[in-house]
C-alpha cells in the first residue's frame, strides 16, 4: 500500500489550516504523501494555500446530518477512495467524519486502511437536548467502521470507552490538538499598537473573544456582560451565522463605541497581547482551544461551566466560572476583574502555567504514539512544528 494519508474535515481554512498542519507536517517528515479532503471556505479572491498538502480535494460537507447534499458528498468521496490507496485516514468534524468512515468501510476491509476519528466534542453529552440521542446512536453504529476514536475531554473519553467495549475500535484521550506556546507567547506586537489599530484607549479594560459567532458560542452573553460595565471595551474576533444578530444587539445596547467586531483574524492569537481578560461563555465545548491560548498569554478567563472548560478552568484559581445561561454572573465577573487588577494578575499567572500541559509538543507526541500503533513508523528525534496561522 502507498504511503499516503488523508485528512478529512468539514472545512479547510477554519479547520484544516487552524488545527492540523503540525500533524500533516509530521507525516511529511516521515515520508508520507498527505491529501486533504474538505469544504472550500476560502474567500473568492483568497489563495488556496495548504502547507504540507500534496493533493487537495474540495468536497462540501453540510453540518446538518439530514442535508440531502451530503449524499452527493458521499459519492464524491467514494470516487476519491477508488482513485487512491490510503494507508490511513484521519477524520474530523461530526458529519464529515461520519460520511468518511462509512465511505471507507470497504477500503478498510479489503485494503487494510486505518480509520481514525478525533471527536472534538461529541454532540451527545450530559445535559444535552433529547435529540442528541440520535448522534449517540449514529456514533455507536459507526464504531464498526472505526479503528480508533481520539477524545479531548474526560466525559467524551468515558463515553468512547463504553462504545468501544467489546469492539475492535480503541479509545484514546489526548490533551487537545495542542497549542504552539512559543508562537502564542512571542510576538512583535505590543499592547499599545494593538489598541491603536482598533481605537481602544491604552488604559481601558479590554475583554477579548475569539470564536465562531454562532448560537453555541453564546457571544450575545459576552456582549451583554461588557455592555453592562461602563468603560469596559470588547474585541470580538470571528465570523458566523449569528454575527449580524450580535451587531444588532450592540446597536440596541448603544455600545458600538466600546464593542468592536474584528472579523476573522489569522493573527487573533497575537491580539490577545492587547487584552486584559478573555471571555468564553459557550453552551458546550469539546475543550475550548481559544480559552487555553488566552491562558497561555497570561490572561484571566471568564468561562461557562461545561465538559470542555472543566478540563482546565478552576474557579478562583485561573478563571471565573459561570453558568452559561446566567448573564448576571458574567456581568459580575467582568465587573470584578475590571476593578481588581491584582485578581487579574493572580488568575492570569496561574492560567499561564496551566496552559503548559496543552503545548503542541505534548499533543504531537501522544498522536505520534497513536499513529505508530497502526503504522510501521520508527521513533525519531523531535522536529519543528508549524501552527495554523504561519502559512
Amino acid at each position: 500500500m502507498s504511503k499516503t494519508v488523508l485528512f478529512v474535515a468539514s472545512v479547510t481554512k477554519k479547520h484544516i489550516l487552524q488545527f492540523h498542519l503540525p500533524y500533516m507536517k509530521w507525516f511529511k517528515d516521515h515520508g508520507y504523501n498527505v491529501h486533504v479532503c474538505a469544504g472550500d471556505d476560502f474567500e473568492p479572491d483568497e489563495p488556496k494555500n495548504i502547507p504540507y498538502c500534496d493533493k487537495y480535494y474540495i468536497i462540501p460537507f453540510y453540518r446538518s446530518p439530514f442535508a440531502t447534499q451530503n449524499f452527493r458528498s458521499y459519492r464524491e468521496l467514494r470516487k476519491l477512495i477508488d482513485e487512491n490507496e490510503y494507508e490511513l485516514v484521519h477524520c474530523h468534524t461530526p458529519v464529515a467524519a461520519a460520511i468518511a468512515r462509512y465511505a471507507f468501510r470497504t477500503a478498510r476491509k479489503k485494503r487494510g486502511t486505518t480509520v481514525l476519528y478525533t471527536a472534538h466534542g461529541f454532540h451527545f453529552y450530559k445535559g444535552a437536548p433529547k435529540i442528541s440521542r440520535l448522534y449517540y446512536i449514529a456514533e455507536k453504529a459507526l464504531i464498526r467502521y472505526t479503528d480508533g476514536i481520539i477524545t479531548i475531554n474526560e466525559e467524551d473519553y468515558s463515553a468512547a470507552k463504553k462504545m468501544c467495549r467489546g469492539k475492535k475500535c480503541k479509545a484514546f484521550k489526548i490533551p487537545g490538538i495542542g497549542i504552539d506556546l512559543n508562537r502564542i507567547r512571542n510576538t512583535i506586537r505590543t499592547r499599545k499598537d494593538i489598541r491603536e489599530e482598533f481605537g481602544i484607549p491604552n488604559d481601558a479594560f479590554l475583554v477579548m473573544s475569539n470564536s465562531e459567532i454562532n448560537q453555541n458560542k453564546n457571544v450575545e452573553c459576552s456582549i451583554t456582560a461588557v455592555a453592562a460595565n461602563k468603560g469596559v471595551y470588547m474585541l470580538i474576533c470571528g465570523t458566523g451565522k449569528s454575527a449580524e444578530k450580535c451587531k444588532e444587539l450592540v446597536k440596541e445596547l448603544g455600545c458600538g463605541d466600546r464593542i468592536i467586531f474584528a472579523g476573522y483574524r489569522y493573527d487573533a492569537k497575537e491580539l490577545l497581547h492587547g487584552a486584559d481578560a478573555f471571555i468564553f461563555p459557550s453552551r458546550r465545548e469539546g475543550l475550548g482551544l481559544a480559552a487555553i491560548e488566552a491562558m497561555a498569554t497570561g490572561l484571566p478567563l471568564i468561562v461557562s461551566d461545561n465538559r470542555g472548560t472543566r478540563e482546565y478552568a478552576v474557579n478562583g484559581e485561573n478563571a471565573i466560572v459561570c453558568e452559561y445561561n446566567n448573564i448576571s454572573q458574567f456581568i459580575n465577573a467582568v465587573q470584578l476583574l475590571s476593578s481588581d487588577r491584582e485578581l487579574c494578575k493572580k488568575l492570569g499567572h496561574n492560567g499561564y502555567h496551566t496552559a503548559e500541559r496543552y503545548g503542541l509538543d505534548n499533543s504531537i507526541a501522544e498522536m505520534a504514539a497513536i499513529y505508530r500503533g497502526y503504522l510501521q513508523i520508527p521513533s525519531e528525534n523531535k522536529t519543528g512544528v508549524l501552527s495554523g496561522e504561519n502559512k
